[in-house]
């Protein structure tokens, strides 16, 4: 089964007259117009570092991270 999330579907628009001049495209070319959030690698790694605490939790595993790896929590 193949699906894509609803979310993930945008409408394009064409590149008029004047953002065609500014960005030296040809008007009319296809516009994909979308916000993008960056985030900084430190709010990356604390994001991935607590969704993988909470997955080895629900499998009921005594793992502990360090430099973002799993390994076994001896204390």
């Amino acid at each position: 089964m193949f699906g894509v999330k609803k979310s993930l579907v945008v409408d394009l628009d064409k590149v008029d007259k004047e953002t065609a001049q500014e960005y030296g495209v040809e008007e009319g070319t296809w516009l994909l117009k979308q916000d993008f959030v960056l985030t900084t690698q430190e709010e990356t790694e604390a994001l991935r570092d607590q969704l993988a605490t909470e997955a080895l939790q629900k499998l009921g595993l005594n793992l502990k991270l360090v430099d973002h790896l799993p390994v076994p929590d001896l204390d």
